[in-house]
């Protein structure tokens, strides 16, 4: 079997698992409508810029249909814990079908809303300050603050478009619940030579592998050479150990010999990963953390240093 037959073997149960946890996500009866209610509140029904108001009622999507509105790209949603859609359409009855769409999006947490957020941000944004993170582009606007993902799109020709997204969002911002913080977790990569508008937050299959349950990773470059950063949140030391063994074996399964250097909690692995070429990898508490990507995977052992100085600072 080759490697790359092997590494969709392990890839695959995530599909079954998202099934899964779509079966058990819908919301239904009396939860759906308090959750339509709150999303509601969120959005402004007039007054965010002079003449413009809410065009129609606001529209509510669960994960039984976020398919309706967005198609294929619910299916991107639904591991980050999608739980409601809330969504408004603004104009000022200048020229029919033009205005600015309004999306709000619940997810199960504040990590979850970054992750989705992360997965539309480009290294190189325009940031805004707006929530816990925004960033502006041509004709679109996207946000996150606490559990909630805010995206706005102008349709059709509308004047001072960047003002408006802007004074939209800024109204939406101004409703939602709770401190525009970032996710604690995030400090993890706070590490010179991380390109911060790539760290992301994958919430299943980390580089493809489904022992790599979730967890973020990043761009860096190291001596010159292009790397990505993963750091896997494993949950307890127990887990790093049962996911470290689990990578292990499926290096041995593709034929690769893994060198381990050090012992215990000093133990460094370095392996040709069938996917990802060389790899270094180290465990801290309930975290997997490694650089992957590179043609000389001992390089990179001093940015596993600095991971871990975050992982375990005060």
């Amino acid at each position: 079997m080759t490697a790359h037959l092997k590494a969709r073997r392990y890839c695959i149960l995530p599909m079954l698992l998202c099934v899964c946890v779509i079966s058990l996500s819908f919301p239904t009866g009396l939860g759906a409508q308090v959750g339509s209610d709150a999303m509601a509140d969120l959005l402004p029904r007039s007054g965010f810029s002079e003449g413009w108001v809410l065009d129609g009622t606001i529209r509510h999507y669960t994960a039984e249909n976020l398919y309706v509105y967005i198609n294929g790209e619910a299916e991107l949603y639904l591991p980050y814990g999608f739980e409601v859609l809330g969504s408004a359409f603004y104009s000022r009855g200048e020229n029919a079908g033009s205005g600015i769409v309004a999306d709000v999006y619940r997810m199960r947490s504040l990590l979850d809303a970054f992750g989705i957020y992360s997965n539309y941000r480009d290294a190189g944004a325009e940031h805004v300050k707006i929530g816990a993170e925004g960033f502006i582009g041509e004709s679109q606007l996207m946000f996150f603050k606490d559990r909630y993902f805010v995206r706005l799109s102008v349709s059709g020709t509308v004047t001072d478009e960047r003002v408006l997204l802007m004074r939209c969002a800024e109204a939406i911002a101004g409703k939602i619940p709770g401190s525009p913080s970032q996710p604690e977790v995030l400090g993890i990569l706070d590490i010179p030579g991380v390109a911060p508008d790539t760290v992301r937050y994958i919430a299943q299959s980390v580089l493809g592998y489904v022992f790599f349950r979730r967890g973020l990773t990043a761009e860096t470059v190291v001596e010159g050479e292009p790397a990505r950063i993963f750091v896997i949140l494993c949950g307890s030391p127990e887990g790093s150990s049962r996911t470290l063994g689990d990578y292990i074996n499926y290096l041995k399964e593709s034929g690769v010999v893994a060198d381990r250097r050090g012992s215990g909690k000093e133990m460094t692995l370095i392996a040709g990963d069938p996917l990802y070429k060389g790899t270094v990898i180290r465990t801290s508490g309930g975290y997997l953390f490694g650089v992957t990507k590179l043609k000389d995977p001992s390089k990179a052992i001093p940015v596993l240093g600095l991971i871990e100085s975050r992982i375990n600072r005060p």
